[in-house]
């Protein structure tokens, strides 16, 4: 076991006399002590160090032996502290001497004249009513604020990747980021019926809040993963805790104010979160919940959401970007209903968004090597398929459409404007079949 040792101020020998013998401290004459003694200690010091850096005797030299002969006779004296005057007028002060060579380099800026109009240059040019401009100064920060930028074409409207997007991309790390997600999904998962144990609150309420978080990510431009680790906060806290339906708003803020903190590079102040909410809650309020939500999910806030899987398996297996953007959507509708989809693994919904998006844009719904990449089979996704074509059928007869009109954006491909593919029975066996019968013509090959 570490020892602490405490330090101790030794005590001043004139305080230690004084508490002593009188009882009590006399503050002058302590005082007049303690300076004449801190002063001698300060121009020793100072005495000291001139004696190591003085080669020849000077005004340093005849000062230091006058403070010598001051600080002998200053014992009765507190003003002998003071320099004497010296008998010999001091040198006049000599300038450094300036090398020669260096002469030449030296400009004279008395003269240089500035000239009347400075000749303009666009990346150094500022109007006068941009917050980093200097009237009458060019400064090395400011931007040309006349360039033009040109449209750009449709097809590359796409979204840029971000950095969790890049890291995927290296093969050497995909199957064990996969391996290690799908372990982490199943350590913080919500319960799939826990709205039945709610006393105030329904689905309709929980339908309601997730379109209304969507158009606040839409208002402060966050991330779609915001969006997503903003719903699975608030459905393990509504797991655990009862809500009444005056505060569902309130978690629901608050657990967005949490994932854009988690996941945005410069997320939104707490008071634009009151603002959203049109004051109906203070900024105290916000804090508090968000206190009682980080404490009830134990500060678990790594989870891996149905918007990861898809960025990862649209990596590993090259898949379009409308194919990719067709999946997020279906994700993204998956979040508007608890139940079915709690139930299931957020692995498992992206890979039936998958095969969705596959199926509607008139592809094969599921490969050899998604089951290889992937880890799942078709039958393995069937049930899940069938919940999210239904929930794609019926999204246009929604009341919430934040998420409709927000894939019908051109960078998005308008997908939410694409009609669904009927999925029946049918469909897996004829999927099967197609399979099967690729097995036997490969097999004929060789």
């Amino acid at each position: 076991m570490a020892a602490f040792q405490i330090f101790e101020d030794r005590e001043n020998p004139v305080e230690k006399e004084n508490r002593v013998h009188g009882g009590g401290i006399k503050m002058g004459v302590g005082k007049a002590a303690l300076e004449k003694r801190s002063t001698l200690a300060v121009l020793n010091n100072v005495i000291d160090r001139t004696e190591m850096h003085s080669e020849k005797p000077g005004l340093m030299e005849n000062a230091r032996i006058n403070l010598k002969n001051v600080g002998k006779s200053a014992s009765n004296d507190e003003n002998a502290f003071c320099f004497q005057q010296q008998k010999k007028a001091a040198e006049p002060f000599k300038g450094f001497a300036v090398y020669e060579d260096a002469k030449k380099d030296v400009v004279d800026h008395a003269k240089v004249e500035i000239p009347a109009e400075i000749p303009r240059n666009p990346l150094h040019e500022l109007k006068s009513d941009t917050p980093m401009s200097v009237s009458g100064i060019m400064s090395p920060m400011s931007v040309d604020t006349s360039i033009v930028i040109p449209e750009t074409p449709e097809k590359l409207l796409a979204i840029p990747r971000n950095d969790r997007e890049r890291f995927f991309e290296v093969p050497q790390y995909q199957h064990d980021i996969l391996a290690y997600l799908k372990e982490a999904e199943l350590k913080h998962r919500p319960k799939p019926g826990y709205m039945r144990k709610q006393p105030d609150i329904t689905h309709s309420m929980r339908t309601i809040l997730v379109d209304w978080l969507v158009e606040v990510c839409e208002e402060y431009r966050l991330q779609n993963e915001t969006l997503c680790l903003a719903i699975s906060y608030i459905d393990r806290f509504l797991s655990y805790m009862s809500v009444v339906r005056a505060k569902l708003q309130l978690v629901g803020t608050a657990a967005m104010f949490i994932a854009a903190k988690y996941e945005e590079i410069y997320p939104p102040d707490v008071g634009e979160f009151v603002y959203i909410t049109d004051d109906t809650y203070s900024r105290s309020q916000v804090l508090k919940m968000e206190q009682l939500i980080l404490k009830v999910l134990s500060f678990d806030l790594t989870v891996p959401t149905a918007l990861v899987f898809t960025q990862l398996y649209c990596i590993m297996n090259e898949i379009p970007d409308k194919v990719k953007f067709l999946t997020m959507y279906l994700c993204e509708l998956s979040l508007l209903e608890a139940d079915p989809y709690l139930q299931y693994h957020p692995s498992k919904i992206s890979a039936a968004a998958l095969a969705v998006a596959r199926h509607t844009l008139d592809m094969p719904m599921w490969s050899k090597s998604l089951e290889e990449e992937v880890g799942y089979t078709l039958d393995d996704l069937k049930e899940i398929i069938m919940h999210l074509n239904k929930s794609f059928e019926a999204a246009a007869e929604l009341g919430q459409q934040a998420i409709q009109e927000k894939y019908k954006s051109s960078k998005f491909h308008s997908v939410s404007q694409l009609k669904p593919s009927l999925i029946e029975e049918a469909t897996f066996t004829s999927t099967d079949n197609d399979r099967n019968v690729r097995k036997m013509i490969s097999h004929l090959a060789v």
